[in-house]
């Protein structure tokens, strides 16, 4: 008769702890003072929840939780915000969005720095903002005209170091309409060394052009004579900062 022989290992696992103190270690945020109680807070994303601070009159968790901005009486507020999303994109973002507000409120006014951004006072969101620091004060007015309640908010929009894609559109309608009449290349003026051909399905050049950029400089659905191009499917290079991107592809020309 045969026997099995059955061995059994064993292993211990050691844990090791440690504590890890509170860190900033992303730099992106913004805050500001907590109604009238002079707390400013400041808040960081990409922070690790590691610890919660508090005392008898406030308590502040750390990590990614992003705070209200609370009023005296009931005014509350959300900020959202994005940073340029990519090289000279200028597409920055900041909105405010309304959780409560004083029962005796009739009114809220938003008072942005710079002014110019919004001068009608009313202005929940703002778009399009170029890297810089903005700042807004929300005031909640009552019947009388007074402000019962106020919350600010400061945030600088950081500029991106990454250049922005190049994104081709492949279609247009140049029927002078006033829509899609010319062939958009997103982003090109990102790239103002450049290159554009255009050849039609015989692998003939119709039209080309140096430093195109959508507004002064684009092809309209003409050939270089300025001659209409009948509708059709038609094909394009072009070239980024002299050969350091290729970029080839086909656009459909209608209306014509």
């Amino acid at each position: 008769m045969r026997k099995l022989l059955i061995i059994l290992l064993f292993y211990t696992v050691g844990v090791n702890a440690q504590t890890i103190s509170p860190s900033v270690i992303n730099t992106s945020g913004g805050g500001g003072t907590v109604g009238a109680s002079g707390v400013e807070v400041y808040y960081n994303i990409g922070e690790p929840i590691t610890s919660t601070i508090n005392n008898s009159n406030h308590i502040i968790t750390q990590g990614f939780l992003q705070p209200d901005i609370l009023g005296v009486l009931d005014l509350s507020i959300t900020p959202l915000f994005q940073n340029e999303s990519c090289l000279n994109k200028k597409d920055g973002f900041i909105s405010l969005v309304l959780n409560t507000s004083p029962s005796s409120a009739i009114q809220l006014l938003y008072v942005w720095s710079p002014a110019s951004i919004c001068p009608t006072q009313n202005c929940t969101s703002i778009d399009s903002l170029i890297p810089g620091a903005y700042s807004v004060t929300v005031l909640a007015i009552n019947s009388n005209s007074i402000a019962v309640d106020s919350v600010s908010f400061n945030y600088v929009v950081t500029a991106s170091t990454e250049p922005c894609q190049i994104s081709i559109y492949n279609g247009f309608t140049p029927n002078g309409d006033g829509l899609n009449d010319s062939w958009i290349i997103e982003n090109i003026e990102n790239f103002p060394v450049n290159s554009v051909s255009i050849f039609n399905r015989w692998g003939n050049k119709v039209w080309t052009t140096n430093n195109y950029n959508n507004t002064s400089n684009y092809w309209d659905g003409n050939n270089s004579n300025g001659t209409s191009l009948t509708s059709g499917t038609y094909f394009y290079v072009i070239d980024i900062d002299n050969g350091k991107a290729i970029k080839k592809g086909w656009v459909e020309l209608t209306g014509k």
